[in-house]
């Protein structure tokens, strides 16, 4: 009996198998994490499951993954992620891992745990780092723990326990990356001033801005495509530019979200597309009161809060290298400004720009925007 018992209050860890059972557990822990939590805002659970299960998801078609489970005694305590993009090494010359949708209680022997079943398990596949919390679809979303900033996230922004860092410095992991989030206030626009220099960059450098239709997804991706080209830089060692399917299956992962506004191409005269960002209304203001579910009341909750969104999400901002400077990043957010107006929305929110990316802190920062929160990314090598 006392050796039962015992066996109870020991710390373990469970590979799961990536049945609709084992995958619903795991999303669940979140929600039994999180539930007392005010700031919290809870996904879609049909979106997590089906991310989960590889659809729209490119990253899982990238390479090998595994989920783990950790728990006390009988009680379940954390969850991890980790997985290996193939084509991001190969591109990169990298040999890593990544590991994402961390969670455990306030117990580092759990984390411990957790994080030595992903390295394990990581070696055995033959690579020698792991680099994290990314997304689990190649996203923003839960990519790094909040190391600045408090409050509800935006949409598609990670939300994380304070003791998340501390547990990860603890293990041994150093940090990779910091990504920088930034507040607009759209009522302290100078929007004339901006407008005559939007006009004059666009009549100097011979280029306009168009909002994307969403209904030739299949066009405005291959010029989508042709930006992220030539405007990820190549030491990210995070992110490679998706593939032309892996930007309509996020494309179509979101639609849900996008209201055909605040998302926007800019194209050169002499040069084709040398421009984009993609913005969405802050959904996360509905997805609060949906309890992660769009049925049997969720549905009739998003139609009626989504009209009460009061800001909007910068998701990415993309210049090539031969328009920096040039005023292009300027001419979309003004154009995402304009939106902003018509539609009565209060802020705009831009995230997650890696700290090294100094063109578009600097568009930010010009704009009036504030650095507010940051998330962390980190490294942990064999």
């Amino acid at each position: 009996m006392k050796e039962e018992e015992e066996a109870l209050n020991t710390i373990h860890i469970k590979k799961i198998s990536e049945d609709k059972k084992s995958i619903r557990q795991f999303i669940q822990f979140e929600f039994d994490h999180y539930k007392d939590d005010p700031d919290w805002v809870p996904m879609l659970i049909s979106d997590t499951r089906n991310t989960l299960m590889g659809k729209n998801n490119p990253l899982f078609d990238n390479g090998p993954h595994a989920m783990f489970m950790a728990y006390d005694g009988q009680k379940t305590a954390g969850r991890i992620l980790v997985g290996i993009d193939e084509v991001l090494n190969q591109e990169k010359g990298l040999n890593q891992g990544y590991f994402s949708m961390f969670e455990c209680i306030e117990n580092y022997q759990v984390a411990k745990e957790l994080f030595d079943a992903g390295v394990a398990w990581l070696k055995e596949q033959g690579v020698n780092s792991v680099i994290g919390p990314l997304s689990p679809s190649n996203s923003d979303d839960r990519k790094g723990f909040v190391v600045m900033g408090e409050g509800s996230p935006v949409l598609l922004n990670a939300y994380t326990k304070p003791y998340y860092p501390e547990f990860a410095d603890r293990y041994g992991f150093q940090k990779n990356d910091d990504h920088f989030a930034y507040l607009l206030k759209v009522s302290e626009l100078d929007a004339s001033r901006v407008e005559r220099l939007v006009n004059i960059a666009k009549k100097r450098y011979g280029f306009h801005v168009d909002r994307i239709n969403k209904n030739d997804l299949a066009n405005e991706a291959v010029d989508i495509k042709k930006v992220l080209d030539t405007s990820v830089l190549e030491e990210w060692d995070y992110l490679t530019a998706p593939s032309l399917q892996g930007i309509i299956d996020e494309f179509n992962s979101l639609k849900l979200f996008y209201n055909n506004r605040y998302c926007f191409i800019a194209r050169s005269e002499k040069d084709g597309p040398v421009g984009l960002v993609v913005t969405l209304p802050d959904y996360n203001q509905v997805l609060k009161k949906m309890g992660g579910k769009l049925f049997p009341f969720g549905w009739a909750k998003f139609l009626y809060y989504r009209n009460k969104i009061t800001g909007v999400r910068g998701i990415t901002q993309n210049v090539v290298p031969e328009y920096h400077n040039k005023g292009v990043a300027h001419a979309m957010y003004f154009r995402i400004f304009q939106d902003c107006i018509e539609q009565g929305m209060e802020f705009i929110e831009c995230s997650c720009i890696d700290e090294t990316n100094i063109p578009a802190r600097s568009c930010i920062e010009g704009v009036g925007g504030k650095h507010y929160r940051t998330y962390r990314t980190y490294r942990y090598n064999f």
